[in-house]
């Protein structure tokens, strides 16, 4: 019983310890979304990078 409290109170440290930490969000090369990648919804081809997308992802 103790060890499962230990576990617990780590757990629950750790996720504060992660929380906690600011996030930077001025790094200019951190950029996850760029153009391409952006779901634009009057794009004509957007239809056809989802399609490429899900045949990758799905086979």
């Amino acid at each position: 019983m103790k060890y499962i409290v230990l576990v617990v109170f780590l757990c629950l440290a750790a996720v504060a310890l992660v929380s906690a930490v600011p996030v930077d969000e001025t790094l200019q090369g951190d950029n996850i979304y760029s153009e391409s990648d952006v779901h634009n919804p009057h794009d004509p081809q957007a239809i056809f990078k989802l399609k490429k997308i899900k045949k990758l992802l799905l086979g």
